[in-house]
């Protein structure tokens, strides 16, 4: 039977979808429906120009952005319009990610979202503080049927607000598919966001993707600084290459009368006239975010907190929104050729910018070397561990791995410095000597992708699951007892390895901790900072966590409770500031007379406040607060209010 919500441009088939929608379910919605001109109305003041904080597709720490961040002229408490006629399908509150948020569902199959709202309006917003009160939970996520709160194009469904991980008020607005994978919105058409400006591009770098490739006559990475010649960029010399080489980029967009650096959503690589590589970011699951850690340079997100794109598709990056060569993007440059290296950005509205490089493939050539003082730094690239060695005397390295093995110098970089170059897959190493110069190594395992694996040591289990790596790493671990921190001091990983999904650690210390029920898991720094509590279970004397970052790790003690300050008590309002200074808030809960009362939670201000089920009640009474910290220490505080 026909579908009538796929007949296209029917006024007919809207017109019945706005008389019948109590009675359509979400099966019957399609996306077949040709959108009419302006279908979506702009949720912050409608037809009032305004400016982004943020688009979507834009490389953040962990995930893509998925919609656009609407400016809110720096305030909560602007009307956050319906986009269009609908239902709210889904509400959700929580003290962090979107804070406030409500979904509308409309006819055409797809779904808008409007987050880090204030406060939510109209017959929803009884209907959830009703629900929060009968489960006694301040944070919650609703789904509602097809017609029980259904909107119109632009009534105003809520406040906007500063609620969730939001760092600054702002809307957050998603459009999504039938399937919930975002979909620009920009792509809609708002009249009320301009933007002429060009995508701004900033650095490239180059990158040996094997240990046959070499950039100016060196192993490695390198980054070059643009210069700008119009909206083009250029560099004032060729880069001399060989071998397999990838291109990564540092840019962003900027919109008109705003000073917010945004995403590109395309990015085109041509050699020689010739498409090597094209995304494409307008649609993506949210199922595939974690990836965008493939997508980005992590070692250098995590060592400086640029964020390139890698213009070739790496060992493990399951991104869709790719289209490259058969090198999955990457250059490969023989010694005696040259290219010309054409990059295209484009933005939603159409401007675009590029880049054009010249390439050189240039033969392998050695320095003669001069005397140095001894040092050797190591780093891994992929598969490769490079040692650099300035040495005193043309001794051999040997490397361990674990049968000694002489390895020959792969080439010098100037007239003080030696490269030597070892793929480890054909062995981890434990130890480095040249001359009288020798370096133990933590490396400890080869840690293969795409399936489970357990290491098993002294001072540390690491249990990793099929998902857990994107690629197969080479795991550094250790343990040290720090006399001045008098912490015991686990390393687990290289921190500039990104992890896909959660490992778990099995720490087992030496120390003696008297109440291990108040000791958990925390980061640490080099400095000995603590980070961030991680968790944190004891079992045996054993301690277990789960993680998605390496890094180096300790366990502390907690024994303080956490803080209450009150700054309201009163028949109209309770409100206090929480906070814990160590391993940070569980969980809190406050009642008058026995019963249990609506506390809204704001981390960033370490501030909660009452939102009475009745606000024609007065608050009289007894007034309890408890709260507790994730070791478990817990606080309370009462008072009356007569």
């Amino acid at each position: 039977m026909k579908n009538y919500w796929s007949v296209r441009s029917s006024k007919v088939a809207y017109l019945l979808f706005l008389v019948c929608f109590n009675h359509v379910v979400l099966g019957q919605l399609s996306e077949d429906l040709d959108l009419a001109e302006n279908y979506y109305l702009f949720p912050i003041k409608p037809g009032v120009r305004n400016t982004l904080a943020g688009t979507m597709g834009e490389l953040r720490s962990t995930h893509f952005h998925s919609g656009i961040d609407i400016r809110t002229e720096g305030r909560i408490g602007l009307a956050v319009h319906a986009a269009a006629t609908g239902y709210i399908s889904r509400a959700s509150i929580s003290p962090t990610g979107y804070g406030n948020a409500l979904y509308i569902m409309h006819p055409n199959g797809q779904t808008t979202v409007y987050a880090h709202l204030d406060k939510f309006k109209g017959p929803v917003a009884d209907y959830v503080r009703q629900e929060q009160y009968r489960r006694k939970s301040p944070k919650i996520n609703l789904y509602f049927r097809a017609g029980q709160f259904p909107v119109n194009k632009g009534d105003t469904i809520a406040l906007s607000g500063n609620s969730g991980s939001s760092g600054g008020p702002h809307l957050h607005f998603d459009l999504r598919d039938k399937y919930q994978r975002p979909l620009n919105p920009l792509s809609y058409g708002f009249s009320e966001i301009q933007d002429h400006i060009p995508p701004v591009a900033q650095k490239i770098a180059v990158k040996t993707m094997d240990m046959n490739g070499r950039i100016e006559g060196q192993f490695g990475r390198k980054e070059y600084t643009l210069r700008r010649t119009g909206n083009n960029y250029v560099l004032d010399r060729p880069i001399h290459l060989s071998g397999l080489i990838g291109v990564e980029l540092l840019a962003h967009d900027k919109l008109d009368n705003a000073r917010f650096r945004c995403g590109i959503n395309t990015i085109q690589m041509e050699l020689d006239g010739e498409r090597i590589f094209h995304q494409q970011i307008d649609k993506f699951a949210f199922s595939e975010q974690r990836n965008i850690l493939a997508h980005m340079n992590y070692h250098v997100l995590s060592t400086t907190g640029n964020r390139f794109h890698k213009l070739y598709i790496d060992d493990g990056n399951k991104l869709k929104f790719y289209t490259t060569n058969n090198l999955k993007g990457k250059l490969k440059i023989v010694p005696g050729s040259k290219h010309e290296l054409k990059i295209s950005m484009k933005d939603t509205y159409g401007n675009n910018s590029y880049i054009t490089l010249q390439l050189i493939g240039e033969e392998r050539t050695d320095v003669t070397l001069k005397t140095a003082q001894n040092k050797i730094p190591l780093q891994v690239i992929d598969n490769t561990l490079m040692v650099s060695a300035r040495v005193k005397d043309s001794s051999q390295l040997i490397l361990y791995a674990p049968q000694p093995k002489i390895i020959d110098q792969a080439y010098s970089t100037d007239a003080s410095q030696q490269v030597y170059l070892w793929d480890l897959r054909k062995g981890v190493p434990t130890s480095i000597e040249k001359g009288d110069f020798y370096k133990s190594l933590n490396f400890k395992d080869m840690i293969p992708s795409g399936s489970a694996y357990t290491f098993y040591s002294e001072k540390a289990d690491i249990e990793f699951y099929k998902r857990s790596l994107f690629d197969t790493i080479y795991l550094k671990a250790g343990y040290r007892y720090d006399s001045t921190l008098q912490k015991e001091v686990f390393e687990i990983g290289d921190p500039t390895n990104p992890l896909r999904s959660n490992i778990n650690v099995i720490l087992k210390p030496t120390q003696n901790y008297a109440k291990p029920g108040k000791a958990g898991v925390f980061g640490i720094s080099s400095s000995g900072e603590l980070l961030g509590f991680a968790g944190g279970s004891w079992n045996n004397g054993k301690i277990s966590f789960k993680t998605r970052n390496f890094g180096q790790y300790t366990i502390a003690m907690d024994t303080i409770p956490p803080m209450i300050t009150p700054i309201a008590v009163n028949a109209n309002s309770i409100k206090f500031k929480i906070n814990d200074e160590l391993s940070g808030l569980k969980k809190y809960e406050c009642s008058v007379n026995n019963t249990w009362v609506l506390m809204h939670y704001d981390y960033k201000r370490s501030l909660i406040w009452s939102e009475k089920l009745d606000k024609s009640k007065p608050f009289t009474g007894e007034v309890k607060l408890k709260v507790t910290d994730n070791v478990n220490n817990v606080t309370e505080y009462s008072t009356k209010i007569e």
